[in-house]
């Protein structure tokens, strides 16, 4: 009873800003089928679970000559019939990483509802000035599947759905000088993570000045106690961009690494149909060469990192190559397959978007890695008895967004 209550006080409150101008609504309902995320030699065999997602946005802005205000709030249900809910399902978004006013209203093995504030963002505008506060998203970088500076904000290389990152409680302050280069400060607070997270904000400033048509970054920041220092720059070559981001981290033991990425694509018309391409080529300085030994040959630090979401690659150096091609005015096809290149592994993911109406679209897709047991895209040991990853899926959702 008392979660009914709950639910009918979070659904009602959307409908008070719904009478307010410039407010949208988002729903969407996905499934998938998948392969058991874990398999235990002797006590588990392994088989196939299904799990749903029901997921509803609603967006408000109110906007002034100077003044923006965003706000987005979440309720979602996540449901999974007959096993423990998985979180590996791709149409599962990425926000349990850290907490952020995310409220659970009712959770067991099989399912969870919740509702959060995943925008709240206050922004001034002037000519040559913008301040944003509250919780909005933040990308830095350039990599176009995997993002080694992104870290204050990643997204997983595998996850289809990017319309919406996971918002940061932050202050954000850009100036853009005359001679069109520009500064930005970022500083973003949060909750505990993880016990042995002690200093968990982040502090960081970006300069970015166009050189001719190459544009050029550098940052420096303080996250989670890490220092870094990172050179981001896109270079275009004929009808090709050449992107590339450097990124050196120190860590609190004062251990340094460095990590990297570079891509280029390019668009080419076929059969009168754009086809848009690219290659990506990813050095993780915190990566190894060598999975054989399991999860025990991840580091401290690099399993640190997968836990709240910086990081999501366990190899040193991994490969991505992928297409987007339109093949009619309302279908159209995104490919993708990564591989590391030290273990041979792959993962081949492919979904074909369907869009009906301007207010609708149908996504369906495939999930396939191909790898041995303690390899970057197959299953990793965590002891004798225990195996995950290497999960095969088939995924569908429906969006509709008015």
């Amino acid at each position: 009873m008392r979660t009914f209550w709950v639910c009918l006080i979070v659904v009602s409150s959307y409908y008070p800003f719904c009478l307010l101008a410039d407010s949208s609504v988002r729903i969407k309902l996905g499934t998938e089928i998948s392969e058991m995320l874990e398999s235990t030699s002797g006590q588990q065999e392994n088989g196939a679970i299904t799990q749903g997602l029901m997921n509803f946005r609603y967006l408000w802005s109110k906007s002034s000559n100077q003044w923006t205000f965003d706000l987005q709030l979440v309720s979602e249900l996540n449901y999974a019939g007959g096993a423990d809910r998985s979180q590996w399902l791709n149409v599962l978004p990425q926000q349990r990483v850290q907490k952020r006013a995310f409220w659970s209203l009712s959770e067991n093995y099989h399912y969870s509802l919740s509702a959060s504030i995943d925008r709240a963002q206050l922004t001034f505008k002037s000519d040559s000035l913008r301040a944003s506060l509250g919780r909005f998203p933040n990308s830095w970088g350039r990599g176009i599947v995997f993002h080694p500076l992104d870290v204050f904000n990643a997204i997983a290389p595998t996850q289809m759905d990017r319309e919406f990152k996971r918002g940061n409680d932050s202050l954000l302050i850009e100036y853009v000088f005359a001679t069109e280069s520009e500064v930005q400060l970022l500083s973003t607070v949060r909750e505990d993570l993880m016990n042995n997270e002690r200093r968990r904000n982040t502090y960081a400033v970006k300069y970015f000045v166009p050189i001719g048509n190459t544009e050029l970054e550098t940052v420096g920041a303080i996250h989670y106690g890490d220092e870094i220092f990172a050179v981001s720059m896109a270079v275009p070559v004929g009808d090709v961009v050449i992107r590339s981001d450097v990124v050196h981290t120190c860590l609190r033991q004062s251990t340094c690494y460095f990590s990297s990425v570079l891509n280029l694509d390019y668009t080419l018309n076929v059969l009168g149909a754009p086809l848009y391409i690219f290659g990506e080529y990813f050095f993780n300085g915190l990566g190894v060469r060598d999975l054989s030994l399991g999860h025990s040959s991840l580091s401290k630090a690099h399993t640190r990192r997968l836990n709240r979401g910086d990081l999501f690659s366990l190899g040193k150096s991994l490969l991505a190559v992928g297409a987007f091609a339109t093949w009619h005015p309302l279908w159209n096809q995104n490919v993708t397959v990564l591989t590391n290149t030290n273990d041979r592994s792959v993962l081949l993911q492919t979904f074909v978007s369907f869009v009906p109406t301007d207010h609708a679209s149908l996504n369906f897709g495939i999930r396939l890695p191909f790898g041995d047991i303690n390899e970057e895209f197959g299953k990793l040991s965590f002891n004798d008895d225990l195996l995950v990853g290497n999960v095969m899926g088939v995924f569908a959702e429906f969006i509709y967004h008015r």
